[in-house]
C-alpha cells in the first residue's frame, strides 16, 4: 500500500532516535503535552513501555514460539514501536503496521523510509483497529502477537483482538492509560468499563492492575480462551500487560475461573485479605478492629500470579544484550517484580504508615524487609511503587515492629 509522502515538508519534521530507529515527528507535536489534539501522537515518557515490549516479545519467540511471528501493531502511531522490532533483529515473517489517523500512516511510511526499510513482510494500514482484528481473524493464520496501545481504556478492542489473535501460545501486549479509572478515582467509570468495583487506597496501583486483568481474562473465556499473565507492570501512568492465550474448557474453568476473587480493606485499621470469587460472603465486621463503618471490597479481580519468572529471567538478560535506553530503570523494574511472585496481594508504602504512627523517623526499606524475614515472615519490594513494600506479616504486627524499632 503506498502513501502520498511527497505533501510532507521536511522543515515541519524533528528527527530523533529511539533505540536503534530513527524517526520524524511534527515540530509542533514535541512542544505540547501528548494529547489526543496531536497530529500524530507520541510520548516520550512511554519509551520504557516500547523497551519493555521490545524485550517481551524477543522473550516470547525465544523461550515460547521460536517460529517466525506474525505482528500486529495495531495503534502504530509514528511507528516506532514496529521500526524498533524490525531493526532488532526479531524474527518477523509478517508485521501489521496499522493507524486510523491517516496523518499517522503517512508518517510511518516516510519513517519506514528513513530507516532503509521496504518488505513484503509489512502490511501498512489506515483502518479501525476492531476493523482490521475482524479482517485479520478471517485469515487462516492468525497472528502470533497482537498489541493495543490506545490513548485511554483498551476495552472496546479486546473482545475483537481475541478473535484474531492465535488461540494457544498467542501473545497480547495490552495498554491501559485511564488510570483514574482503574485506581479508584472515578470508581463508577471503572464499574462500567471494567465491570469490577475499584478502591482508591496506597495500593490502588496494584489493583486497578488486577482489575484490568480480571477483565481481559473475562473477555477471553467469552471466546473460549483463557490467560496466563507473563508480566504485568505499571510506571508513567499506565499499565502494560503481556498475556499468553491458551485453549480448552477444561482447563479455563479449573485456571482461569479460579483466578478470581474479591479484596476486603477496612479503611479504619488498614487490613486487608483476598477471597475467591465464591466465598464472598457478606463481610460486615473487620476482624482485626471489629469496626463495620469501614470495610470495603474491591473486585472482581485477578488473585493470581501476574508475573512468570522464567519470563522475567529472559527478559533481564535480553535487556543485557540489547540497546535499550532505559536499561537500570527496567533492570529495577524487572528485579522488584521477581520479588512479588509468591507474595500477597496489596503492599504497604513505609513514609504513609510511619506518619500515620507519628514517627519520628523513617526506617530503610531493606533494613525493614531483613526485620521482617528475620521474626519468620516474608516480604519484598514492589515494582508498583519504590517506597513500599509486601509482607505476611500482618497489620498489626507491622505497626509493632516499627513502634519497636523507633524505640
Amino acid at each position: 500500500m503506498k502513501f502520498e509522502v511527497t505533501r510532507l515538508k521536511r522543515n515541519n519534521f524533528i528527527l530523533k532516535q529511539e533505540g536503534l530507529a530513527k524517526l520524524y515527528l511534527y515540530k509542533d507535536d514535541s512542544v505540547i503535552i501528548p494529547s489526543k489534539s496531536m497530529k500524530v501522537f507520541y510520548n516520550e515518557k512511554m519509551e520504557i513501555n516500547r523497551d519493555i515490549s521490545l524485550l517481551a516479545i524477543k522473550a516470547y519467540n525465544n523461550i515460547i514460539n521460536q517460529e517466525s511471528l506474525e505482528i500486529v501493531d495495531s495503534m502504530a502511531a509514528s511507528g516506532v514501536t514496529s521500526l524498533r522490532l524490525l531493526k532488532n533483529s526479531i524474527n518477523i515473517e509478517k508485521i501489521y503496521i496499522n493507524d486510523i489517523n491517516p496523518v499517522a500512516v503517512k508518517l510511518i511510511d516516510k519513517n519506514l523510509r528513513l530507516n532503509g526499510i521496504a518488505s513484503n513482510r509489512i502490511a501498512l494500514s489506515n483502518k479501525d483497529a476492531n476493523l482490521l482484528f475482524a479482517e485479520i481473524s478471517q485469515k487462516n493464520r492468525l497472528p502470533d502477537v497482537i498489541s493495543i496501545d490506545p490513548f485511554g481504556t483498551p476495552n472496546v478492542y479486546v473482545d475483537t483482538a481475541f478473535k484474531a489473535i492465535k488461540k494457544h501460545d498467542g501473545l497480547l501486549c495490552i495498554t491501559a492509560t485511564d488510570t483514574a479509572v482503574l485506581f479508584g478515582v472515578r470508581p463508577k467509570a471503572c464499574v462500567r468499563k471494567y465491570m469490577s468495583k475499584p478502591i482508591h487506597s496506597e495500593y490502588c496501583k496494584e489493583v486497578g492492575a488486577r482489575i484490568l486483568l480480571y477483565f481481559i481474562s473475562r473477555i477471553a473465556n467469552i471466546n473460549n480462551n483463557g490467560i496466563t499473565p507473563l508480566l504485568t507492570f505499571y510506571s508513567n501512568h499506565f499499565i502494560r500487560v503481556f498475556a499468553l492465550t491458551y485453549s480448552g474448557k477444561t482447563r479455563i474453568q479449573k485456571n482461569s475461573l479460579n483466578s478470581y476473587g474479591y479484596l476486603i480493606h477496612c479503611n479504619k485499621c488498614g487490613y486487608r485479605t483476598t477471597v475467591s470469587e465464591y466465598r464472598l460472603g457478606n463481610p460486615h465486621v473487620c476482624p482485626l478492629c471489629l469496626n463495620n463503618d469501614h470495610l470495603y471490597y474491591s473486585g472482581p479481580l485477578w488473585i493470581k500470579e501476574i508475573h512468570q519468572k522464567p519470563f522475567l529471567d529472559e527478559i533481564i538478560q535480553l535487556n543485557e544484550q540489547n540497546a535499550i535506553g532505559n536499561k537500570k530503570r527496567i533492570e529495577k523494574l524487572i528485579n522488584y517484580a521477581l520479588q512479588e511472585i509468591g507474595m500477597p496481594i496489596s503492599y504497604y508504602n513505609l513514609h504513609k504508615l510511619c506518619q500515620k504512627l507519628k514517627l519520628s523517623s523513617i526506617p530503610k526499606l531493606d533494613n525493614l524487609i531483613n526485620l521482617i524475614k528475620e521474626n519468620g515472615y516474608t516480604a519484598s519490594r514492589t515494582h508498583f511503587d519504590f517506597l513500599s513494600l509486601k509482607t505476611n506479616m500482618r497489620i498489626e504486627d507491622l505497626k509493632s515492629l516499627l513502634l519497636k524499632i523507633e524505640k
